[in-house]
């Protein structure tokens, strides 16, 4: 035993007792993150090799699968309108949330007709994405559909349009879906970096005669930059993986019109049930996506942001 000065004596295998929690906290507080990111990433990732590396009778194929991919028309197709896609819904819906924040910002001074259009945009990003699909489907169906009856009604239409029977009309369905449900998001940001830009340099870039687009070239675009570019990480990966409101809406179709990478995917894996060459094809999203991941970042990080 060991006495301190004044105090009762300390046991000395509490002593050590409390010296060894003290050395192995810190394994404890790092391991347990480890074991979880092993559980839900490394041993995912793991399980997709093996599986990558087999055919669909269990056998053994080595890079046979991987192989597969070059010789897969469906898989460039599918690529090809995933790049479209992102492409469109990306542009559509950062140019449309910024040119609504800026309207919002500058003509709209009431906080409560704000509060107003804040709640009114956040209905479409609560909205699952399955459901969005279904009132979709519904909105554009021929016969009964809503936007062919106002259509007719406007006269400018004299027939029924089957939105979701032809290539180009199938694509600009999906993109709306996108667009009315993450434009509102683009908006948020945006406004909320409109709110920091000093309103002294922006009263006095009115005084001296800078019209709309001068004074957002030359003052508030410098404090979107960053924001506008960070959405466009944002946004390219969620809808590079888009996958609920189509499968929804068009299934894929017509034809492979709208079958993007996440659709195929799922058709490969769950209805034909090749799901050696579904996880070799997931290897080959992982490179695209990770090479074109790095590109922005590195953009970004020339840019000042990152």
């Amino acid at each position: 035993m060991t006495r301190g000065i004044g105090h009762a004596p300390i046991p000395r295998c509490h002593m050590t007792t409390a010296a060894t929690l003290r050395r192995i906290t810190p394994y404890l507080l790092v391991g347990f993150p480890i074991v979880i990111l092993f559980v839900l990433v490394a041993y995912p990732m793991l399980y997709n090799v093996n599986l990558s590396l087999h055919n669909t009778r269990g056998e053994f194929v080595g890079l046979h699968n991987f192989a597969r991919v070059f010789d897969d028309p469906t898989f460039g197709a599918a690529l090809q309108a995933t790049a479209i896609y992102v492409v469109l819904a990306v542009g559509t819906e950062l140019l449309l949330g910024l040119a609504l924040a800026l309207y919002i910002h500058r003509t709209i001074a009431n906080a409560t007709v704000r509060a107003l259009v804040y709640v009114l945009l956040i209905v479409p990003m609560v909205t699952p994405p399955v459901v969005a699909g279904v009132i979709a489907r519904l909105m554009y169906t021929p016969n009964y559909g809503i936007i062919n009856s106002i259509l007719r009604g406007l006269g400018l239409i004299h027939k029924d349009i089957l939105w979701l029977s032809t290539g180009p009309t199938a694509m600009f369905s999906v993109l709306s879906v996108d667009i009315w449900q993450w434009t509102p998001f683009v908006f948020l940001v945006c406004f909320a970096g409109l709110q920091a830009v000093p309103q002294d340099v922006v009263e006095a870039s009115k005084v001296d005669g800078a019209g709309g687009w001068n004074l957002f070239r030359l003052i508030e675009f410098p404090y979107l930059k960053s924001l506008l570019l960070l959405l466009v990480i944002f946004r390219f990966t969620d809808t590079f993986r888009v996958f609920d409101h189509v499968l929804v809406l068009t299934a894929g179709g017509p034809g492979a019109a709208t079958e993007f990478i996440s659709v195929y995917l799922y058709r490969v894996a769950f209805k034909f049930f090749d799901l050696g060459y579904a996880a070799a094809i997931g290897f080959y999203v992982v490179i695209v996506t990770s090479v074109l991941f790095s590109r922005l970042s590195r953009w970004l990080a020339t840019e000042g942001v990152m």
